[in-house]
């Protein structure tokens, strides 16, 4: 089973004495409450431990890391706005599949875990909250139960209810994933205001009493209580044994025990190492622990100020008991170094589709090894847009709503399968190795599968991100090579090179492949160029419907080429001289020959595969050639996408009203010159 600890608030009420720290990172005796809370968890088989965090979660996320050190299994739940408690649920939500322990991050309830959840399990209850008798009801809110059902919570009320006893919430809940249909999306939301009275109106919220130890570190005095509470269980008698002691020190998880009197006047200090020593010295277990403690320690008295204790602990004293004017011990203070405040770097990141002009089909391996090719394209300002950011464990987690509903987690990159679900991403984390978690988020401004070499984009751009973690600035033809890893290689996708090279690099690019080498030409072509300016006033996008998987349309074509390699072979030369031949129309200002230049690529990208077109293109081409089009193609692999015109301006209207009148859909775009771009977020301040 799995814990979620709600960790993400700001402690106001706190922050006289617990400062520049989250209140759940208060210390307590050498150990943070939040780890207090989870090595109890832990105590009772529940090491899987979700932390929803918000303020300051660095300083949490920098201590626990992923929770090896620990011996639990950590993810962080990270809210961009505080959320409340119910909203912080909510947004852990890609981490529940099943019945979950829920725990305030200030409270601490010492509840047998394995009873509660029969008592859940037995109740046939989705809902479920620990409960324990106190009399403040003014501060908790009072509870009543009936039977086993929670018949009226009000938060912070202390009126009677018709003589039923009245308890209050000791901050553990165990719930459904049902739970998550009770809290809306992105909303701050109050179990306690809002959730937990509405479902005990509508007779579903179980109520399980435990009479146990329950303390809140909300206020200075509920965290002055534990810190006395857990002092307590560090105090021997004197007439204890060292095996006594040596249990202790097990038991509380500190390598300490004070050794007191009755009256708890402090006689001595014990710990490990001068139980090592007296067994040296031939001592054994059952001797008394005041034959190997120590009684010349370094101590302070109550009355002391801050000074004269600072000045103690940086002498060298690690733990330095206080004692009051009659030597009873009531406090430790400890030195503390500063903690390590690790930085979870967030990377924000765009890359641009592209339009192929020539060439498209020279570029794959089979063909160019043996003929050489050439390919002409351009990248365009439609993009894939992602942002990454380092987590503190091992976990990662990739997400775009608008392709995969749910969020995908995986448990590091060693644990990757493929099912469907991001498959060409988990393909590229592999082959990067990426030694941390990281979050992945992804969106497209142009759906997949529509020819502008989206899946080539997204490829490149989330290795740049994930060099950026690696701190590896990766360059094009790096990029390029992972990519083609990726979905070539591992992911056994069939598809050429050229798209790789227009993505990493931007702008206008003539690419020359041979069996030797992949070379890639970028145009001095840019923005300020009036050939470009005029170049843009001239195309035009239409989709024609029908996304399409160019792995599979390469696949054909790969299978065409081996049955009749002479004839592909000559068309795909042509191809090639095309490329060539446009790169010299736009070095030289000559456009209107880039009209019948597409159109002549697209006559022979026909030739090449008859499966590269169908009716409904044919009729949108050959209506654009009627209505003011003096070529184009059709972009990607074939079977669907998008339409590329090469048309008179002045006959625009024409053109778009005839393929409007026909379903096609007009894109709008202009040229982009930049490639992938990469730039780091805002870090939080606080």
């Amino acid at each position: 089973m799995k814990a979620l600890i709600l960790a993400g608030g700001f402690g106001t009420r706190l922050k006289s004495i617990v400062k520049d720290v989250p209140k759940p990172m208060a210390m307590v005796h050498e150990k943070p409450f939040l780890l207090r809370q989870m090595l109890l968890f832990k105590e009772q088989n529940v090491d899987v431990i979700i932390l929803g965090v918000h303020h300051m979660a660095n300083k949490i996320k920098s201590y626990f890391g992923n929770g090896k050190g620990f011996g639990l299994n950590i993810r962080y739940s990270e809210e961009e706005t505080p959320l409340g408690t119910a909203g912080a649920i909510k947004n852990a939500e890609r981490y529940i599949d099943d019945t979950f322990f829920v725990l305030n991050g200030d409270s601490y309830a010492k509840i047998k875990l394995m009873d509660f959840l029969k008592f859940h399990n037995t109740e046939k209850s989705s809902f479920t909250i620990s409960l324990t008798k106190s009399s403040e009801t003014l501060r908790y809110g009072g509870v009543v139960l009936e039977g086993s059902k929670v018949k009226e919570f009000s938060e912070k009320k202390e009126e009677d209810s018709n003589g039923l006893e009245k308890m209050i919430n000791a901050g553990v809940y165990i719930f459904e994933p049902e739970i998550l249909n009770c809290i809306e999306q992105n909303k701050n939301v109050s179990l306690e205001r809002e959730v937990f009275p509405k479902l005990s109106r509508d007779g579903r919220l179980y109520g399980y009493a435990y009479d146990g130890y329950f303390v809140d570190i909300g206020t200075p005095e509920g965290y002055n209580q534990f810190k006395s509470n857990v002092l307590e269980t560090i105090l021997i008698d004197k007439e204890n044994s060292i095996r006594d002691a040596l249990l202790n020190i097990d038991k509380t998880g500190m390598d300490l025990v004070l050794v007191v009197d009755k009256q708890k006047k402090l006689l001595g200090v014990l710990n490990r190492k001068l139980i090592d020593r007296h067994f040296l010295s031939k001592g054994n277990l059952d001797d008394r622990v005041d034959s190997a403690m120590v009684t010349d320690y370094t101590y302070a008295m109550k009355a002391d100020g801050e000074d004269s204790i600072s000045e103690k602990l940086s002498g060298g004293t690690n733990r330095l008991p206080i004692v009051d004017e009659e030597g009873r011990i009531i406090d430790i203070r400890y030195r503390v170094d500063e903690a390590r405040e690790e930085k979870f770097p967030k990377f924000r990141g765009r890359v641009p589709l592209r339009i192929s002009f020539a060439g498209g089909g020279t570029d794959v391996t089979h063909f160019f090894e043996k003929y050489g090719g050439a390919v002409i394209s351009t990248t365009i300002n439609k993009y894939v847009r992602a942002l990454i950011e380092k987590s503190a464990d091992s976990s990662i987690t990739i997400s775009n709503p608008h392709l995969v509903k749910e969020d995908v987690i995986i448990n590091s990159y060693t644990d990757i399968k493929y099912d469907g679900r991001f498959d060409l991403v988990k393909a590229l984390i592999k082959v990067v190795k990426p030694e941390f978690g990281f979050k992945l988020s992804m969106r497209n401004d142009i759906p997949p599968g529509r020819g502008l070499g989206s899946s080539a984009s997204l490829a490149v751009l989330v290795i740049k991100l994930l060099g950026q973690l690696k701190g590896v600035d990766y360059d094009a033809y790096q990029i390029a090579d992972l990519a083609y890893q990726a979905e070539r290689d591992e992911m056994k996708i069939k598809g050429g090179w050229q798209d790789f090279y227009a993505a990493a690099i931007g702008g206008f690019n003539f690419m020359e492949f041979d069996k030797e080498r992949r070379i890639s030409n970028p145009l001095r072509l840019d923005s300020t160029n009036s050939t470009i300016n005029e170049l843009n006033e001239h195309l035009l996008l239409c989709y024609v419907g029908k996304e399409h998987s160019s792995g599979e349309q390469h696949e054909k074509q790969q299978e065409s080429f081996l049955r009749k390699e002479e004839e592909v072979a000559a068309n795909l030369n042509e191809l090639k001289g095309i490329a060539i031949d446009i790169k010299d129309c736009l070095l030289r200002g000559n456009l209107y020959r880039i009209g019948e230049l597409l159109h002549k690529s697209w006559e022979n990208k026909r030739k090449v595969d008859k499966n590269i077109s169908n009716p409904r293109i044919d009729e949108l081409y050959d209506a654009g050639l009627r209505n003011g089009a003096y070529g184009g193609k059709l972009l990607g692999a074939g079977g669907g996408g998008y339409l590329l015109f090469f048309y008179s301006p002045e006959k625009r209207y024409q053109l778009e009203q005839m393929l409007e009148a026909r379903n096609g859909k007009i894109l709008d775009f202009n040229f982009d010159f930049e490639g992938v771009k990469v730039w780091p977020c805002a870090q939080k301040e606080y």
